[in-house]
């Protein structure tokens, strides 16, 4: 249930702007919390239930940063993703995050949805995409708190 609750939510969201069907003038718009990030896939494992994709890279605010996503299945082009990241700033800072959200294949290009809890209090609302072809992340994060 709370998979589908997150699913919902994050579709509604899944614009950086967001307007309400009745017309009404009121909108909410997302600051972007840095520069978009363009990170290197580093591991891929398919599997049947679930695939697996692991990528790091250089991330503004969070420095040198390593995540992996956990993709399962509701169809063979969609589903659910989870995962973790952690970016370090240097020697003593260091920052973790845990995910989740929605993914579906376009094409070559994986994107996913996802709502990050940061360690610091902080959370983000990212936009990414996965070009298959390139072994690249594009990951657009947009500040929630």
């Amino acid at each position: 249930m709370k998979n589908i609750v997150l699913a919902i939510i994050i579709i509604a969201f899944s614009s950086p702007t967001f307007s309400n069907d009745h017309g009404m003038e009121g909108f909410l718009h997302l600051e972007k919390r840095q520069a978009d990030a363009v990170m290197t896939v580093t591991n891929v494992d398919i599997g049947d239930e679930m695939s697996t994709i692991s990528a790091t890279g250089k991330m503004g605010e969070y420095g040198n940063v390593y995540v992996t996503y956990n993709l399962t299945y509701a169809t063979r082009t969609s589903g659910f993703v989870s995962g973790n990241g952690r970016g370090a700033l240097d020697a003593d800072n260091v920052a973790a995050g845990a995910f989740r959200g929605v993914w579906n294949r376009e094409g070559s290009t994986i994107k996913i949805r996802q709502i990050v809890q940061i360690s610091d209090g902080t959370q983000n609302f990212d936009v990414i995409d996965i070009d298959m072809l390139k072994d690249t992340f594009v990951i657009k994060a947009y500040t929630l708190k």
